[in-house]
């Protein structure tokens, strides 16, 4: 069962957390393989603004962090596609910055991945 946790801070639009989080539930049935509405679990933890970091300082801008775990029976092209869209999402109802939105991805079959801004980063590449 796919299970998608939004950390945010305190002082969000509360209709834009409810319309964020049915499309994200929608998107999980649309694009996830073996997925049905009801299988798609999202929840929001909000935390107080002044306790948000980037960098080692205090930051204003908004910055969610979204934690998908998933189970087998989903391909990676699907769990990509998937954090590409609830980046879109976040973009187009919180008004964040895409670049702002960090997604880990979590499950049992390739390990874990990170993305950015809904984009996978791989860390596996060498730094000149």
């Amino acid at each position: 069962m796919p299970f998608v946790t939004m950390y945010v801070p305190k002082g969000l639009d509360d209709k834009a957390l409810e319309k964020s989080m049915r499309e994200i539930t929608d998107a999980g049935e649309e694009i996830l393989e073996n997925t049905l509405k009801r299988m798609v679990r999202v929840t929001v933890f909000e935390s107080e603004p002044e306790r948000v970091y980037e960098g080692g300082g205090h930051s204003d801008e908004l910055r969610p962090v979204v934690l998908f775990r998933v189970g087998p029976g989903r391909s990676g092209e699907a769990k990509d596609q998937f954090m590409n869209r609830i980046a879109d999402i976040l973009h187009e109802n919180l008004k964040c910055p895409k670049g702002n939105i960090r997604g880990y991805v979590l499950d049992n079959e390739e390990g874990h991945h990170f993305t950015l801004g809904g984009k996978p980063k791989d860390f596996t590449k060498k730094v000149k």
